[in-house]
């Protein structure tokens, strides 16, 4: 009898060895890493990151997010595929600039998710040029790192996010301004791997009073105004045509006394067909902040004219407590703005990535004669990011709009995703911009090949 139950037990035991394995792989929620330090001192005991973060910057790897599976691969496609038509339709021409707008936030003013998109896109379909660009590091603030802006000036700036804005900040969401008479800017371009920094004609955006005067050396110039609706904002556009193809220009204004001079950024093309390739997005930008400042959306669709506009917004208002009913209205507002100066746009939605909220504990430990602190950080699912994930979703079905679910994709797939998460696990470091950009780029191409198929047989 003794004899039998231990069997038993054995048998027991071998079967909870088997699949424990397995089962310790799916319990991926409160993940825990730990951290030493010699700090007298005790930490808070909880600190949450925030979605309105700057940099992004480059972290050490992270667990994959809690509540996926590295087994699961939901398939990465376009919803509403067949709202993309006229933007598919006007690839399979091939002779001609087509614009581009990638609207969001902290995700695309670091220039990685967007670049990531952009140059694989100009590869299959011609390379128009840069698009929208802004001095960033004069505004002290972080951008994308092949491309700088010189002067000699020192400059105010004002962004979307801003409380209490003197004006609208422009068609990029940012401004620069100065109260000096001569301004000098200088662009220069850097070489490398990413997008594609030749100019044939660069458009400077600005307003200086309907008296100030710019000129450029290498350069011919033709000036005009903008003609915005209402009195929000005032814009002017300077076209600079370059005999040859450049990588840095210089541009000298002359303002009337007492006028402020605003400085919005450039387009850059390099005179070539194709995607002409804009990415505009402001640190902890929501889709509030761009109604608030509906200029803005405005003075994008008359600038850039884009064709399509991947709108990549959700994430600030998943850390901000943003209800699903708030969320729907502040989209229609936004999609309504736009339709309204530019109703043959296609838009497309993408949800905010599967991010987290992180826990640091402390607590001491004796070691020899002192005591060092060490940090527990854990990581758990923020679950706003689905309220606002399912939102965008259902307005965009409702609406008959493209729709990209990366929300699904980054939780699919958190194995590759593994090691692409910046320290706040809201934001990404490189790798995972990278594969955030090819993922989209993936789908954009699939949804086109299954159109021009589709576009063929029909001919025949």
């Amino acid at each position: 009898m003794k004899s039998s139950k231990l069997a038993t037990w054995l048998l027991l035991c071998g079967l909870l060895a088997g699949y424990m394995p397995g089962f310790a792989a799916r319990q991926q929620h409160g993940k825990t890493t730990a951290k030493q330090t010699t700090s007298p001192t005790t930490a808070k005991k909880t600190t949450h990151a925030s979605a309105r973060a700057g940099k992004a910057g480059t972290a050490k790897s992270h667990k994959a997010k809690a509540g996926a599976s590295s087994s699961f691969a939901p398939p990465n496609r376009i919803q509403q595929p067949e709202a993309m038509a006229p933007f598919f339709a006007a690839l399979r021409l091939k002779d001609q600039v087509i614009s581009v707008l990638h609207l969001g936030d902290s995700h695309i003013q670091a220039g990685f998710f967007p670049a990531a998109v952009a140059t694989r896109l100009q590869r299959d379909f011609g390379n128009a040029g840069r698009g929208w660009v802004f001095p960033f590091n004069l505004a002290g603030t972080n951008g994308p790192s092949d491309f700088r802006w010189n002067s000699a000036r020192i400059w105010d700036s004002q962004r979307i996010v801003d409380r209490n804005l003197n004006e609208a900040p422009g068609p990029g969401g940012i401004e620069l301004t100065t109260h000096q008479n001569n301004i000098s800017l200088q662009f220069e371009g850097m070489d490398g791997d990413a997008m594609d920094n030749t100019v044939k004609k660069a458009t400077l955006l600005y307003w200086g009073g309907p008296d100030a005067t710019v000129v450029a050396g290498g350069a011919e110039v033709a000036t005009q105004q903008v003609p915005l609706p209402g009195d929000a904002l005032k814009l002017t556009d300077a076209t600079l045509t370059f005999n040859a193809p450049v990588t840095s220009f210089s541009a000298n204004w002359v303002t009337s006394s007492g006028t402020n001079f605003h400085f919005y950024g450039a387009l850059l093309q390099n005179g070539h067909p194709g995607i002409l390739y804009s990415a505009i997005g402001i640190n902890g930008a929501m889709y509030q902040h761009y109604n608030d400042n509906s200029s803005t959306l405005v003075a994008q669709m008359m600038v850039l004219q884009p064709q399509l506009i991947i709108i990549s917004l959700g994430t600030n208002e998943a850390y901000g407590a943003v209800s699903a009913s708030s969320m729907l209205a502040s989209i229609d507002r936004t999609v309504t703005t736009i339709k309204e100066q530019n109703p043959d746009a296609v838009l497309l939605l993408t949800t905010p990535a599967a991010s987290s909220i992180a826990t640091r504990r402390a607590y001491r430990h004796k070691q020899g004669k002192r005591y060092v602190t060490w940090y527990k950080v854990s990581y758990h699912p923020n679950a706003n990011v689905v309220v606002m994930r399912n939102a965008i979703l259902e307005y965009a079905r409702e609406h008959r709009l493209a729709a990209w679910d990366f929300y699904e994709q980054n939780r699919g797939m958190s194995a590759a995703f593994s090691g692409g998460w910046a320290a706040d696990h809201i934001h990404f470091n490189v790798r995972g911009y990278a594969l955030q950009g090819s993922l989209l780029y993936d789908a954009i191409h699939s949804a086109y090949v299954h159109y021009s198929d589709n576009h063929n047989q029909t001919a025949q």
